[in-house]
């Protein structure tokens, strides 16, 4: 069977235009996919601290700050976490910067177990938003009476 220009052109043309379509699919899908991958595997470090020690203070004071607002019966818990992760600002925002910082084995571990307060403080904030807040507020009323002479 003899090939017409025609069905060549028709060929070539759907092969033209499955590549620009994969093209216009594949490349926007790897560069997300590599940013994914950037923003995950390797987070922006931040403003490097002077010292690991001096970083350390720093995300635990933060730590302290954040806990240190009373909670309110008013708000919700989405408001009470957002409240809470912006009182930690703007010292953890280089946290990454530390993992490059502290290289012994003490400053290492002095550093996981400051994360791992700021995560136990974040679900007790959590968990207190929602159960805990009745409770608060009586034993505040509680404390106001006992004091009144």
């Amino acid at each position: 069977m003899a090939r017409t220009p025609r069905s060549r052109a028709a060929k070539v043309g759907r092969r033209v235009g499955i590549a620009v379509f994969s093209l216009f699919v594949a490349i926007p899908t790897a560069v997300w996919s590599i940013q994914i991958m950037q923003v995950v595997w390797s987070p922006p470090p931040g403003t490097a601290p002077g010292s690991c020690r001096e970083g350390l203070r720093s995300l635990l004071d933060a730590v302290a700050r954040a806990r240190a607002p009373e909670l309110d019966e008013r708000r919700s818990e989405r408001e009470t976490m957002q409240r809470f992760r912006a009182s930690l600002l703007p010292e953890w925002h280089f946290r990454g910067a530390l993992d490059g910082l502290c290289r012994t084995p003490e400053e290492v571990e002095m550093l996981r177990t400051i994360d791992g307060l700021r995560y136990a403080e974040e679900h007790a904030v959590r968990y207190e938003a929602t159960a805990l807040l009745a409770q608060r507020a009586a034993a505040n009323a509680l404390s106001i009476k006992l004091r009144e002479p």
